[in-house]
């Protein structure tokens, strides 16, 4: 394969957020743009602070960006600094994709879109369904979105700080009348009956990836798991957390987070260039770059 070298007609697209040195975005969607030659490069744009958020968005406008996905933290922060929204966005109320035309900023979220496709794929049925969904930030928003729009019967939010769950809970209420949603602490005493009673289990928070700096590798107590359930962790890497293991133990279905984060990028792929990438090359980049990722003790 022959080096890509820029030039100044190269469209520049890249991944913003706090700690990006792990992503494999830049593997794919750069590989996307030589498959399919497009003149384009695919960077990370690490912003350390919150408080220069606005500046640095200002400057992805000036150096004229085409687009760019956002992870955590600024799925929410970055929302005042937008023209406009997609209405998968708007019903999630996080952006991780943003696409650029001519200074005007317009908010996407894929990841309501890589996530139903990856249930949907997996088999399970989520109509009249109850899930319990772990965490409260923007993955978890996306989720529930994604939930929504698949005639989901309940969502039970469990979160550290339940405050925030229930925060989630109204929001949600507001836009939505046919789900039933509650909240509950990251307490054993809190989910264990409501862990038992559900049909589909997402794990939507760090706990149990390999970064992580905790010593925390659980999220929850997996003895309230079982056969009948599908459990979903977003982590992918490592490819099956301490979660996935025993969930299977259980005999439970089981997904990693690897299928989401390629859908996602999928949809942002084709919003900016509309065109698709090759989908089995993608899944090979991301399997093999996960696995080739030191795994730190």
């Amino acid at each position: 394969m022959s080096i890509f070298i820029p030039n100044n007609e190269t469209k520049l697209y890249g991944l913003l957020g706090k700690t990006l040195s792990h992503s494999i975005s830049p593997s794919l969607h750069n590989t996307g743009f030589r498959d399919l030659d497009i003149n384009a490069l695919y960077l990370m744009l690490e912003c350390k602070e919150k408080e220069y958020l606005e500046d640095y968005i200002q400057s992805l406008k000036n150096l004229n960006f085409g687009g760019w996905n956002v992870t955590i933290p600024y799925k929410e922060a970055i929302i005042p600094y937008l023209n406009g929204f997609s209405s998968l966005a708007r019903d999630a109320g996080a952006v991780n994709t943003v696409l650029n035309r001519r200074g005007r900023l317009t908010g996407y979220n894929t990841d309501v879109i890589g996530f139903q496709r990856q249930i949907e794929e997996a088999g399970f049925v989520v109509k009249d369904k109850k899930a319990v969904v772990i965490g409260a930030g923007g993955a978890a928003r996306a989720v529930i979105a994604a939930l929504i729009q698949l005639n989901l019967a309940e969502v039970i939010i469990v979160n550290r700080s339940k405050a925030n769950a229930e925060e989630l809970v109204e929001i949600f209420k507001e836009k939505e009348s046919k789900t039933e949603f509650s909240a509950a602490a990251l307490k054993e005493s809190e989910y264990k009956e409501l862990l038992k009673g559900a049909d589909l289990i997402v794990n939507t928070t760090p706990v149990g990836m390999y970064s992580d700096k905790s010593q925390k590798k659980l999220v929850i107590n997996p003895e309230y798991l079982n056969e009948n359930q599908f459990v979903v962790d977003l982590i992918y890497n490592p490819l099956k957390t301490e979660l996935l293991k025993e969930a299977e133990k259980k005999g439970a279905q089981i997904g990693n987070g690897l299928p989401t984060l390629i859908y996602q990028a999928e949809a942002a792929f084709k919003l900016w260039t509309k065109e698709m990438p090759k989908k089995r090359k993608w899944k090979e980049i991301a399997e093999k770059a996960v696995r080739e990722m030191v795994v730190e003790d």
